[in-house]
Protein backbone atom coordinates (compact mmCIF):
# COMPACT_ATOMS: atom_id res chain seq x y z
CA UNK A 1 0.00 0.00 0.00
CA UNK A 2 1.36 3.43 -0.95
CA UNK A 3 2.41 5.74 1.88
CA UNK A 4 3.26 9.45 1.87
CA UNK A 5 6.23 9.96 4.17
CA UNK A 6 7.40 13.43 5.11
CA UNK A 7 11.07 13.49 6.03
CA UNK A 8 12.77 16.24 7.99
CA UNK A 9 13.80 17.39 11.44
CA UNK A 10 10.53 18.95 12.57
CA UNK A 11 8.01 17.47 14.97
CA UNK A 12 6.00 14.54 13.64
CA UNK A 13 8.33 13.97 10.70
CA UNK A 14 10.28 10.80 10.04
CA UNK A 15 14.07 10.98 10.06
CA UNK A 16 16.04 10.38 6.88
CA UNK A 17 17.74 7.36 8.44
CA UNK A 18 14.45 5.71 9.36
CA UNK A 19 12.94 6.52 5.97
CA UNK A 20 15.80 4.79 4.17
CA UNK A 21 15.51 1.72 6.37
CA UNK A 22 11.74 1.43 6.17
CA UNK A 23 11.08 2.50 2.57
CA UNK A 24 8.89 0.05 0.61
CA UNK A 25 7.65 -0.16 -2.99
CA UNK A 26 4.95 2.41 -3.64
CA UNK A 27 6.17 4.93 -1.06
CA UNK A 28 6.33 8.69 -1.66
CA UNK A 29 9.16 10.42 0.22
CA UNK A 30 8.63 14.15 0.64
CA UNK A 31 11.91 15.73 1.78
CA UNK A 32 12.05 19.00 3.63
CA UNK A 33 14.91 21.27 2.51
CA UNK A 34 18.21 20.00 3.85
CA UNK A 35 21.28 17.88 3.19
CA UNK A 36 20.73 14.12 3.28
CA UNK A 37 23.60 11.62 3.27
CA UNK A 38 23.31 7.84 2.89
CA UNK A 39 26.76 6.22 2.44
CA UNK A 40 25.46 2.67 1.94
CA UNK A 41 23.43 3.35 -1.18
CA UNK A 42 19.93 1.98 -1.69
CA UNK A 43 17.95 -0.34 -3.94
CA UNK A 44 14.81 1.44 -5.18
CA UNK A 45 11.59 -0.11 -6.45
CA UNK A 46 8.48 1.88 -7.38
CA UNK A 47 9.20 4.90 -5.20
CA UNK A 48 8.98 8.66 -5.63
CA UNK A 49 11.41 11.01 -3.87
CA UNK A 50 10.51 14.69 -4.03
CA UNK A 51 12.15 17.77 -2.56
CA UNK A 52 9.84 20.35 -0.96
CA UNK A 53 12.16 23.34 -1.34
CA UNK A 54 11.71 26.34 -3.61
CA UNK A 55 14.47 25.04 -5.91
CA UNK A 56 16.26 21.70 -6.43
CA UNK A 57 19.36 23.06 -4.67
CA UNK A 58 17.39 23.37 -1.43
CA UNK A 59 17.19 19.59 -1.05
CA UNK A 60 20.43 17.65 -1.57
CA UNK A 61 20.99 13.91 -1.42
CA UNK A 62 24.51 12.51 -1.32
CA UNK A 63 24.29 8.79 -2.02
CA UNK A 64 23.94 6.26 -4.85
CA UNK A 65 20.95 4.21 -5.96
CA UNK A 66 20.26 1.08 -7.98
CA UNK A 67 16.90 0.31 -9.59
CA UNK A 68 15.53 -3.12 -8.63
CA UNK A 69 14.54 -5.72 -11.20
CA UNK A 70 10.91 -5.69 -9.99
CA UNK A 71 10.55 -1.93 -10.27
CA UNK A 72 8.30 -0.40 -12.90
CA UNK A 73 8.89 3.27 -12.05
CA UNK A 74 11.25 5.41 -9.95
CA UNK A 75 10.79 9.19 -9.80
CA UNK A 76 13.07 11.96 -8.53
CA UNK A 77 11.67 15.49 -8.42
CA UNK A 78 12.93 18.94 -7.39
CA UNK A 79 16.16 17.86 -5.70
CA UNK A 80 19.91 17.61 -6.20
CA UNK A 81 21.70 14.26 -6.39
CA UNK A 82 25.38 14.22 -5.51
CA UNK A 83 27.72 11.21 -5.90
CA UNK A 84 29.01 9.37 -2.86
CA UNK A 85 32.37 7.90 -3.81
CA UNK A 86 33.48 6.62 -7.18
CA UNK A 87 30.27 4.76 -8.11
CA UNK A 88 27.37 5.41 -10.48
CA UNK A 89 24.86 7.75 -8.88
CA UNK A 90 21.89 6.06 -10.59
CA UNK A 91 22.36 2.52 -11.88
CA UNK A 92 19.88 0.49 -13.94
CA UNK A 93 21.29 -3.08 -14.20
CA UNK A 94 20.77 -5.52 -17.07
CA UNK A 95 17.78 -7.23 -15.42
CA UNK A 96 15.71 -4.05 -15.11
CA UNK A 97 12.64 -3.15 -17.18
CA UNK A 98 11.70 0.16 -15.67
CA UNK A 99 11.07 3.88 -16.01
CA UNK A 100 13.48 6.37 -14.45
CA UNK A 101 11.86 9.82 -14.35
CA UNK A 102 13.71 12.99 -13.36
CA UNK A 103 11.79 16.27 -13.10
CA UNK A 104 13.41 19.54 -12.16
CA UNK A 105 16.52 17.88 -10.74
CA UNK A 106 20.21 18.70 -10.61
CA UNK A 107 22.72 15.85 -10.87
CA UNK A 108 26.41 16.41 -10.25
CA UNK A 109 29.05 13.97 -11.48
CA UNK A 110 32.61 13.16 -10.56
CA UNK A 111 34.24 14.45 -13.74
CA UNK A 112 35.74 10.98 -14.34
CA UNK A 113 34.87 7.73 -16.14
CA UNK A 114 32.30 6.99 -13.45
CA UNK A 115 28.85 7.37 -15.00
CA UNK A 116 26.24 9.53 -13.32
CA UNK A 117 23.31 7.64 -14.91
CA UNK A 118 24.14 4.12 -16.10
CA UNK A 119 21.56 2.18 -18.14
CA UNK A 120 22.03 -1.51 -18.98
CA UNK A 121 18.50 -2.96 -19.11
CA UNK A 122 15.25 -2.49 -21.03
CA UNK A 123 14.61 0.93 -19.61
CA UNK A 124 13.06 4.30 -20.36
CA UNK A 125 14.76 7.41 -19.01
CA UNK A 126 12.79 10.66 -18.97
CA UNK A 127 14.45 13.96 -18.03
CA UNK A 128 12.51 17.21 -17.89
CA UNK A 129 13.94 20.60 -16.85
CA UNK A 130 17.03 18.95 -15.38
CA UNK A 131 20.72 19.84 -15.17
CA UNK A 132 23.51 17.27 -15.33
CA UNK A 133 26.78 18.93 -14.33
CA UNK A 134 30.26 17.43 -14.62
CA UNK A 135 28.79 13.98 -15.29
CA UNK A 136 27.63 11.59 -17.99
CA UNK A 137 24.54 9.72 -19.14
CA UNK A 138 25.46 6.31 -20.59
CA UNK A 139 23.46 3.53 -22.26
CA UNK A 140 25.63 0.43 -22.50
CA UNK A 141 25.91 -2.38 -25.04
CA UNK A 142 23.18 -4.65 -23.63
CA UNK A 143 20.70 -1.84 -23.10
CA UNK A 144 17.40 -1.69 -24.98
CA UNK A 145 16.41 1.84 -24.17
CA UNK A 146 14.33 4.92 -24.78
CA UNK A 147 15.51 8.39 -23.75
CA UNK A 148 13.24 11.43 -23.71
CA UNK A 149 14.80 14.74 -22.71
CA UNK A 150 13.35 18.25 -22.81
CA UNK A 151 14.46 21.64 -21.47
CA UNK A 152 17.65 20.22 -19.98
CA UNK A 153 21.26 21.35 -19.63
CA UNK A 154 24.11 18.83 -19.71
CA UNK A 155 27.38 20.57 -18.97
CA UNK A 156 30.40 18.27 -19.25
CA UNK A 157 33.10 18.71 -21.90
CA UNK A 158 35.69 15.95 -22.07
CA UNK A 159 38.10 14.65 -24.69
CA UNK A 160 37.79 11.12 -23.24
CA UNK A 161 34.12 10.64 -22.41
CA UNK A 162 30.84 11.45 -24.09
CA UNK A 163 28.31 13.57 -22.26
CA UNK A 164 25.69 11.18 -23.67
CA UNK A 165 26.83 7.74 -24.84
CA UNK A 166 24.36 5.64 -26.84
CA UNK A 167 25.34 2.01 -27.17
CA UNK A 168 23.04 -0.99 -27.49
CA UNK A 169 19.62 -0.63 -29.16
CA UNK A 170 17.18 2.18 -28.64
CA UNK A 171 15.75 5.60 -29.37
CA UNK A 172 16.82 8.99 -27.99
CA UNK A 173 14.71 12.15 -28.36
CA UNK A 174 16.24 15.45 -27.25
CA UNK A 175 14.19 18.66 -27.43
CA UNK A 176 14.91 22.28 -26.47
CA UNK A 177 18.08 21.38 -24.58
CA UNK A 178 21.75 22.31 -24.42
CA UNK A 179 24.48 19.68 -24.37
CA UNK A 180 27.94 21.16 -23.81
CA UNK A 181 29.88 18.10 -24.84
CA UNK A 182 29.76 15.09 -27.15
CA UNK A 183 26.93 12.73 -28.02
CA UNK A 184 28.47 9.37 -28.97
CA UNK A 185 27.25 6.25 -30.66
CA UNK A 186 29.50 3.24 -31.25
CA UNK A 187 30.30 0.51 -33.78
CA UNK A 188 27.93 -1.84 -31.92
CA UNK A 189 25.12 0.74 -31.72
CA UNK A 190 21.74 0.34 -33.39
CA UNK A 191 19.97 3.56 -32.49
CA UNK A 192 17.64 6.31 -33.62
CA UNK A 193 18.58 9.80 -32.43
CA UNK A 194 16.36 12.86 -32.82
CA UNK A 195 17.61 16.30 -31.73
CA UNK A 196 15.36 19.32 -32.14
CA UNK A 197 15.73 23.03 -31.34
CA UNK A 198 18.84 22.42 -29.27
CA UNK A 199 22.46 23.45 -28.86
CA UNK A 200 24.97 20.63 -28.92
CA UNK A 201 28.75 20.41 -28.64
CA UNK A 202 29.25 17.78 -31.34
CA UNK A 203 28.16 14.37 -32.59
CA UNK A 204 30.55 11.41 -32.87
CA UNK A 205 28.59 8.61 -34.51
CA UNK A 206 29.26 5.00 -35.45
CA UNK A 207 27.49 1.72 -36.12
CA UNK A 208 23.91 1.81 -37.36
CA UNK A 209 22.73 5.24 -36.30
CA UNK A 210 19.66 6.91 -37.80
CA UNK A 211 19.94 10.59 -36.88
CA UNK A 212 17.56 13.52 -37.39
CA UNK A 213 18.75 17.01 -36.48
CA UNK A 214 16.40 19.98 -36.77
CA UNK A 215 17.08 23.64 -35.98
CA UNK A 216 20.21 23.00 -33.91
CA UNK A 217 23.39 24.95 -33.18
CA UNK A 218 26.67 23.09 -32.82
CA UNK A 219 29.09 24.56 -30.29
CA UNK A 220 32.44 22.78 -30.67
CA UNK A 221 35.08 24.72 -32.63
CA UNK A 222 37.16 21.65 -33.53
CA UNK A 223 34.49 19.58 -35.23
CA UNK A 224 30.69 19.53 -35.34
CA UNK A 225 29.91 16.05 -36.61
CA UNK A 226 31.90 12.93 -37.44
CA UNK A 227 30.06 9.83 -38.68
CA UNK A 228 31.32 6.43 -39.77
CA UNK A 229 29.86 2.98 -40.35
CA UNK A 230 26.31 2.87 -41.73
CA UNK A 231 24.92 6.11 -40.35
CA UNK A 232 21.95 7.82 -42.01
CA UNK A 233 21.88 11.54 -41.30
CA UNK A 234 19.07 14.01 -41.94
CA UNK A 235 20.05 17.58 -41.00
CA UNK A 236 17.69 20.54 -41.43
CA UNK A 237 18.07 24.25 -40.67
CA UNK A 238 21.15 23.84 -38.52
CA UNK A 239 24.43 25.68 -38.02
CA UNK A 240 27.83 24.00 -37.80
CA UNK A 241 30.74 26.39 -37.12
CA UNK A 242 33.35 23.66 -37.67
CA UNK A 243 33.89 20.47 -39.63
CA UNK A 244 31.32 17.92 -40.79
CA UNK A 245 33.03 14.66 -41.78
CA UNK A 246 31.52 11.37 -42.98
CA UNK A 247 33.10 8.15 -44.20
CA UNK A 248 32.53 4.43 -44.86
CA UNK A 249 28.90 3.93 -46.02
CA UNK A 250 27.32 6.97 -44.42
CA UNK A 251 24.41 8.74 -46.11
CA UNK A 252 23.78 12.44 -45.53
CA UNK A 253 20.76 14.54 -46.43
CA UNK A 254 21.30 18.19 -45.50
CA UNK A 255 19.02 21.15 -46.21
CA UNK A 256 18.85 24.86 -45.41
CA UNK A 257 21.98 24.78 -43.25
CA UNK A 258 25.40 26.36 -42.85
CA UNK A 259 28.70 24.66 -42.13
CA UNK A 260 32.36 25.60 -42.09
CA UNK A 261 34.10 22.63 -43.70
CA UNK A 262 32.80 19.46 -45.34
CA UNK A 263 34.78 16.21 -45.71
CA UNK A 264 33.65 12.92 -47.23
CA UNK A 265 35.59 9.68 -47.59
CA UNK A 266 35.05 6.00 -48.34
CA UNK A 267 31.81 5.22 -50.17
CA UNK A 268 29.74 7.86 -48.42
CA UNK A 269 26.92 9.64 -50.25
CA UNK A 270 25.73 13.20 -49.64
CA UNK A 271 22.70 15.08 -50.90
CA UNK A 272 22.75 18.81 -50.14
CA UNK A 273 20.13 21.46 -50.85
CA UNK A 274 20.43 25.17 -50.02
CA UNK A 275 23.59 24.66 -47.97
CA UNK A 276 26.43 27.15 -47.45
CA UNK A 277 29.98 25.82 -47.03
CA UNK A 278 32.20 28.60 -45.71
CA UNK A 279 35.77 27.27 -46.10
CA UNK A 280 36.19 24.10 -48.17
CA UNK A 281 34.61 20.88 -49.41
CA UNK A 282 36.75 17.74 -49.71
CA UNK A 283 35.73 14.43 -51.31
CA UNK A 284 38.02 11.41 -51.33
CA UNK A 285 37.82 7.69 -52.11
CA UNK A 286 34.56 6.78 -53.84
CA UNK A 287 32.52 9.41 -52.08
CA UNK A 288 29.67 11.10 -53.95
CA UNK A 289 27.91 14.43 -53.53
CA UNK A 290 24.81 15.70 -55.29
CA UNK A 291 24.07 19.35 -54.60
CA UNK A 292 21.35 21.85 -55.41
CA UNK A 293 21.70 25.55 -54.57
CA UNK A 294 24.88 24.82 -52.65
CA UNK A 295 27.33 27.68 -52.10
CA UNK A 296 31.02 26.74 -52.06
CA UNK A 297 33.23 29.45 -50.61
CA UNK A 298 36.95 29.80 -50.00
CA UNK A 299 38.41 31.73 -47.10
CA UNK A 300 42.11 30.88 -47.26
CA UNK A 301 42.13 28.27 -44.50
CA UNK A 302 42.64 25.53 -47.12
CA UNK A 303 44.73 25.61 -50.33
CA UNK A 304 41.71 24.44 -52.38
CA UNK A 305 38.15 25.38 -51.60
CA UNK A 306 36.95 22.29 -53.50
CA UNK A 307 39.18 19.21 -53.26
CA UNK A 308 38.27 16.12 -55.32
CA UNK A 309 40.64 13.14 -55.49
CA UNK A 310 40.65 9.38 -56.10
CA UNK A 311 37.27 8.41 -57.64
CA UNK A 312 35.16 11.03 -55.91
CA UNK A 313 32.26 12.63 -57.78
CA UNK A 314 30.66 16.04 -57.26
CA UNK A 315 27.45 16.63 -59.21
CA UNK A 316 25.07 19.52 -58.87
CA UNK A 317 22.57 22.00 -60.18
CA UNK A 318 22.47 25.75 -59.64
CA UNK A 319 25.66 25.69 -57.62
CA UNK A 320 27.21 28.94 -56.46
CA UNK A 321 30.96 29.49 -56.32
CA UNK A 322 32.63 32.18 -54.24
CA UNK A 323 36.32 31.20 -54.45
CA UNK A 324 37.85 34.46 -53.16
CA UNK A 325 40.77 33.76 -55.54
CA UNK A 326 41.31 30.22 -54.24
CA UNK A 327 41.47 27.31 -56.74
CA UNK A 328 39.77 23.93 -57.15
CA UNK A 329 41.58 20.59 -57.32
CA UNK A 330 40.18 17.70 -59.41
CA UNK A 331 42.83 14.99 -59.31
CA UNK A 332 43.23 11.29 -60.16
CA UNK A 333 39.92 9.92 -61.54
CA UNK A 334 37.68 12.34 -59.68
CA UNK A 335 34.90 14.09 -61.60
CA UNK A 336 33.13 17.44 -61.35
CA UNK A 337 29.85 17.57 -63.27
CA UNK A 338 27.60 20.54 -62.53
CA UNK A 339 25.93 23.70 -63.71
CA UNK A 340 26.42 26.94 -61.86
CA UNK A 341 24.59 30.16 -61.28
CA UNK A 342 26.10 33.23 -62.90
CA UNK A 343 29.42 34.28 -61.39
CA UNK A 344 30.87 37.74 -62.15
CA UNK A 345 34.42 37.19 -60.93
CA UNK A 346 37.51 35.98 -62.76
CA UNK A 347 37.37 32.51 -64.31
CA UNK A 348 37.46 29.71 -61.79
CA UNK A 349 40.91 28.13 -61.61
CA UNK A 350 40.96 24.34 -61.55
CA UNK A 351 44.05 22.22 -61.12
CA UNK A 352 43.25 18.95 -62.86
CA UNK A 353 44.98 15.84 -64.13
CA UNK A 354 42.20 14.96 -66.59
CA UNK A 355 40.33 18.03 -67.92
CA UNK A 356 37.87 15.70 -69.62
CA UNK A 357 36.56 14.77 -66.14
CA UNK A 358 35.24 18.30 -65.68
CA UNK A 359 31.92 19.49 -67.05
CA UNK A 360 30.90 22.91 -65.73
CA UNK A 361 28.03 24.77 -67.31
CA UNK A 362 27.24 28.40 -66.64
CA UNK A 363 30.66 29.45 -65.37
CA UNK A 364 34.01 30.14 -66.96
CA UNK A 365 36.94 28.12 -65.76
CA UNK A 366 40.56 27.78 -66.67
CA UNK A 367 43.17 25.13 -66.02
CA UNK A 368 45.61 26.13 -63.32
CA UNK A 369 49.24 25.68 -64.23
CA UNK A 370 51.96 25.25 -61.62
Amino acid sequence: MSKYIKVGSGGGEMTWHRAMLDMEPGDYLLLEPGYYVWPRGRLLEDVTIKGLGASPEDTRIRSFFSIGENSSRVVFENLTLEPYGDVNTLDLPEETNSYLILRGCVLTGTGSKTTTISVNGQDTVEMYSCRLLNGTLSFFEKANFRLEMADCLLDYESEKFGTISLEGTGTAIINNSEIRGTVNSFDSSNIELNINNSAIGNLNLGGKSWVNVYACRFLNRDYSLYARGECWLNILESQMPSQLAIEDHCHLLMQNSQLYNFQARGESQSFLSNVQIAAAASLEGKSFMDGSLVTFSGNGDYPYFIFLVDQAVLKGRNLQFDPQNWPVLVDNDARLVANALYYQGAPLEIKCEHPENISLMGIKWTERKE
